[in-house]
């Protein structure tokens, strides 16, 4: 009790540096709010504000503390949504980052994520896959753009595009059955990697039907994923 009630004049007083002229000042408020993670709820509007500060810095931080927060951080997930479109890389990075961390409720920045799957930037793409990943099934128009995604070069947002997909849950079912298909092996490849707790005889068919498939990889990646299911 002792400990709560010290902060909230902590709190109190970094929210007011948050609109302090000098960025230096604004930037360590944002800081400080960031270390004490849930417990800094009561700054969410303040830091809210400060993703439109003029010093991105100042952008990042109030993002990072954001996520800090967590799931009760929900209200200011279309702040963030809005941060994804940022000129600064970073700023769009920790955006994604911290809608990642709100979880489920952070769905109505679905659209922007889903957007953000195109960004310039790798890191905001996979950052991105994955805070879709976290909200789910209830993301259903986010199947199609990550399947898209599986053609990344990039080993790691292959991955994280694939985990996505697996919390998709069964609505990704017949479009990842339909990626096994894809002219691209990557995208092969990553559908049967997102198909592998979905053990059902149409699936265990479709990865079967990969043992005979041009690319090495492919044919491995069903293989390892069928073994996975165990004998059926």
């Amino acid at each position: 009790m002792k400990t709560a009630t010290l902060q909230e004049p902590l709190v109190q007083q970094c929210i007011e540096r948050l609109k302090d002229k000098d960025a230096a000042l604004r930037l360590n408020a944002a800081k400080q709010l960031g270390a004490l993670g849930s417990r800094a709820r009561p700054a969410i509007s303040a830091l809210m504000d400060a993703l439109r500060d003029r010093d991105v810095n100042v952008r990042k931080m109030a993002a990072i503390a954001l996520g800090d927060v967590g799931p009760e951080a929900a209200v200011a997930v279309l702040a963030l949504a809005l941060g994804l479109e940022d000129r600064d890389e970073g700023a769009r990075r920790r955006c994604a980052v911290a809608l990642l961390a709100v979880g489920p409720e952070a769905r109505p920045a679905v659209p922007a994520l889903i957007q953000a799957l195109r960004d310039e930037s790798t890191s905001v793409r996979r950052w991105a896959a994955a805070a879709l990943g976290e909200i789910g099934p209830t993301a259903p128009a986010a199947i199609a753009p990550l399947i898209e995604l599986l053609e990344e070069e990039d080993g790691r947002t292959r991955a994280v595009c694939a985990a996505a997909l697996i919390k998709m849950g069964r609505r990704a079912i017949p479009r990842l059955i339909e990626a096994l298909r894809h002219g691209n092996p990557r995208v092969r490849s990553g559908a049967a990697r997102a198909l592998s707790k979905s053990a059902s005889p149409e699936v265990l068919a479709a990865l079967h039907a990969l043992r005979d498939d041009p690319d090495a990889l492919v044919r491995e990646t069903a293989a390892e994923v069928r073994a996975e299911m165990g004998p059926r």
